[in-house]
């Protein structure tokens, strides 16, 4: 598949997903299989409530809405060739922005976070477990 093919897949699915998110059809397979969220957990309904311009909801849900927002806009500048920018400094910054989520994600599991949240016994795993003790 070439590059063209490859990026309006992603927007379509990206679409799609969002599309979903918004009238609550979708759900997180993460934290339906083992009842862990995910690191990104709250980051769709973060983005929705931006739009709704409900911003402190919005950084309720997830801090790094923004960043996602920006960093979408900057893909798509850069994937019309609008924007140039090195691969490397791309790859950096999604890097640091992967290692900030990912403190952040730990940050509100371990401190009893109303989004982010561990129920194993809500998860299908526990309840196939559950068939066969």
């Amino acid at each position: 598949m070439n590059k063209k093919k490859s990026s309006i897949l992603i927007y379509i699915l990206l679409f799609i997903f969002f599309l979903l998110s918004a009238f609550k059809i979708y759900f997180c397979p993460l934290k339906y299989i083992f009842g862990l969220s995910c690191p990104t957990c709250g980051l769709t309904r973060a983005i929705i409530s931006a739009f709704q311009f409900d911003f402190s909801k919005a950084f309720f849900y997830h801090m790094f809405w923004p960043v996602v927002i920006v960093g979408f806009i900057i893909y798509v500048l850069y994937d019309f060739k609008i924007l140039n920018i090195s691969k490397k400094n791309i790859l950096l910054t999604l890097y640091t922005i992967t290692f900030f989520n990912i403190i952040y994600y730990f940050y509100r599991l371990f401190n009893n976070s109303s989004v982010v949240n561990f129920d194993f016994h809500k998860s299908l795993l526990y309840k196939i477990i559950s068939i066969f003790r």
